[in-house]
């Protein structure tokens, strides 16, 4: 028994050395009196004044910042622009669409605030999928459900890669 946990525990040690060599380091480990979190919390939001915009801005300062409100004096914006549509996933002999797709396509850039230069441009990408019914309620608030989950996933995907930015930033030394 000891000797199988032995083996176990050199197998994994011989499986981790690697990673120190190819120079590993965690996505939100501190560096130098800064850290990615302390830099994401330093961006403020901006998007369309409508239902969704509010959803993935307020989603967007959530994961960015412990208090989730933008910084007073925020170094970069983060600038949004959703596109939301829909697909016909299952359709019935009759033509009723029985479930459908809701894509959401987020293009973002990250400007400088003191320059307004764009220093990184993306694209974020969700879809989910709902059923539909015959009552028509329950139709808009599956549809309503199907765009917070997509939101909250584009959301985090923007912060993953504003984090990446930070980082590669961080090991250029800029």
């Amino acid at each position: 028994m000891i000797g199988k946990r032995l083996a176990a525990f050199m197998v994994l040690l011989a499986l981790a050395l690697p990673l120190g060599g190819c120079g590993f380091t965690p996505l939100y480990a501190e560096r130098d009196d800064a850290s990615i979190t302390a830099d994401l919390s330093m961006l403020d939001v901006s998007a369309p004044n409508d239902r969704l915009g509010r959803e993935l801005k307020y989603g967007l300062l959530d994961l960015l910042s412990s208090s989730g409100n933008p910084p007073s004096n925020p170094t970069y914006l983060v600038e949004i622009a959703p596109i939301v549509y829909s697909e016909d996933l299952a359709i019935e002999r009759d033509a009723d669409v029985t479930r459908k797709n809701m894509v959401m396509v987020v293009p973002f850039r990250l400007i400088n605030t003191e320059t307004k230069e764009t220093v990184l441009r993306s694209t974020s990408r969700s879809r989910s999928s709902y059923n539909r019914v015959d009552s028509e309620f329950a139709n808009i608030v599956a549809a309503q459900d199907a765009e917070r989950r997509i939101a909250a996933a584009i959301a985090a995907d923007i912060k993953v890669q504003l984090s990446i930015h930070f980082h590669r930033l961080a090991q250029t030394g800029g």
